[in-house]
């Protein structure tokens, strides 16, 4: 079998794992879980969308290196890995790993996977994570280096990444022990209230995301289940489209931040769930600063600034978003409350999911857009002018290369307190809130990850509570 074939057979290996009826799934050792989003694809390596990552990241697809559920970088299909200069780093791989042909893996099929995502004809959406990427030398079946033009920081972390995928599950897995399931199927539902339809009736054991807040504090009664409420690094955001005016205006941009309550968009969205956020750094990155009250609600500052600008009046925009998250529709009638208040009346446009994917983040057509950013370490789309925000800053970019360019944390640290500080200043979005981890279990399911450092749903590690 080619690479390529084995690459095609990950979308048919979910389908195999998580694809069955609902009535012989039920109970151990097999597990239904509900998530609100179907993925638009099962292959990691051809979508940048975190639904993908929440079904298949860890279940289906792995990587060199993995990030556990305490956020930290742990050797996975590597057993381990070295690098004595920050430019040459060598993985040495796990033996007896297996693809589901019976294949064994090898250091070539991790060449491949790194070439294939540098090719441009691949449109890897990931690509510009491996640009450092110089060489890539297969030293026998079980070892392989990577060889970078420049030092880069963030290098095994981007290895740990959804876009790095290279191995799909054997049934014969090589970690002992795991996984403890026999089946798990994913059922997608969008409305909250069905989803805890579904908990109540027993058809489905875990709701891992989209539960609406306003049903945790009943279901944390029901002594049928268990509620995890943790952090996440999904950072909800209200993007302004930076190309287009007014927003081409720093002053508006820092208008509408001053005329956002955001702690009333936090309880009008989520029941008061969640931290505020100051900017795209969340709290569980070891760089977080907490600036949430550096631009704190203040409508007459708000006015102030649009007069300023030029809008005296204020002006009218479209606000689009997806009510396939209902947190988005939810935190955008609170924000068109505030900003009427300031004399910025915004009308809201509910589209499906794939026209925002296609006019909203691939075509940056939008006014204004509600949604949550679920990747860890991606403040490098603040550093990409083409990204859908358009948000282009020279001075940004610029910390943001010397930040991966920089291996020192100390040093590092303080480049990513510059940046933050920075995002505050310009102003490119509005940081409303983290979106936290809200997940029910049935009593007796047990190893569900209380934070999501990753944008994922390990469930390797979910077993039932053996009967007594």
């Amino acid at each position: 079998m080619t690479r390529r074939a084995l690459l095609a057979m990950l979308g048919a290996a979910l389908v195999a794992v998580a694809g069955g009826a609902g009535a012989d799934a039920q109970g151990p050792p097999n597990l239904v879980v509900q998530v609100s989003t179907e993925p638009p694809g099962l292959d990691l390596t051809a979508t940048p969308a975190s639904a993908t990552a929440g079904v298949v990241l860890y279940n289906i697809q792995e990587c060199l290196l993995k990030v556990d559920r305490h956020g930290k970088l742990v050797p996975w299909l590597a057993e381990r890995w070295h690098t004595a200069d920050n430019r040459n780093y060598t993985f040495f791989l796990r033996r007896g790993v297996r693809f589901h042909n019976g294949r064994e893996l090898k250091a070539a099929d991790v060449k491949y996977v790194f070439e294939r995502a540098l090719n441009p004809e691949t449109k890897h959406p990931y690509a510009k994570d491996y640009e450092a990427i110089g060489d890539i030398i297969v030293k026998d079946d079980y070892t392989v280096t990577f060889t970078l033009k420049s030092v880069n920081a963030n290098f095994l972390q981007n290895i740990a990444r959804q876009g790095s995928v290279i191995y799909p599950r054997d049934k014969d897995y090589y970690v002992k022990g795991l996984p403890k399931l026999d089946r798990v199927t994913f059922r997608f539902i969008t409305d909250p209230n069905a989803i805890q339809a579904a908990l109540k009736a027993g058809d489905i054991d875990a709701s891992l995301f989209g539960l609406g807040a306003e049903h945790v504090q009943d279901l944390q009664k029901d002594p049928r289940f268990t509620v995890i409420v943790g952090d996440t690094t999904n950072d909800v955001i209200l993007a302004m489209n930076n190309s287009r005016k007014p927003y081409r205006d720093v002053r508006v941009r820092r208008a509408m931040t001053y005329a956002i309550n955001k702690p009333d968009v936090l309880k009008g969205a989520m029941f008061g769930m969640g931290k505020i956020l100051g900017t795209n750094v969340d709290p569980l990155n070891p760089y977080y600063v907490d600036l949430s009250n550096a631009m704190p609600y203040d409508p007459a500052r708000a006015r102030k600034l649009l007069a300023e600008a030029g809008y005296p009046n204020g002006f009218e925009s479209v606000l689009r978003v997806s009510p396939q998250y209902q947190y988005t529709v939810r935190s955008g009638e609170v924000i068109v409350d505030n900003l009427r208040k300031v004399g910025v009346n915004v009308k809201i446009e509910q589209i499906e999911w794939a026209q925002w994917l296609a006019r909203v983040f691939r075509e940056a057509d939008y006014d204004l857009t509600i949604i949550g950013h679920a990747e860890a370490w991606d403040i490098k789309n603040y550093a990409n002018p083409k990204y859908y925000f358009r948000y282009d800053s020279p001075k940004f970019q610029e910390l943001f290369t010397k930040s991966e360019e920089t291996v020192d944390d100390a040093r590092r640290r303080d480049l990513y307190v510059q940046m933050q500080k920075l995002l505050v200043e310009e102003a490119p979005a509005v940081w409303l809130y983290m979106h936290p981890r809200l997940a029910v279990a049935k009593k007796g399911v047990q190893g569900l990850w209380k934070d999501l450092p990753v944008p994922a749903a390990d469930l390797s590690e979910v077993s039932w509570t053996p009967a007594k």
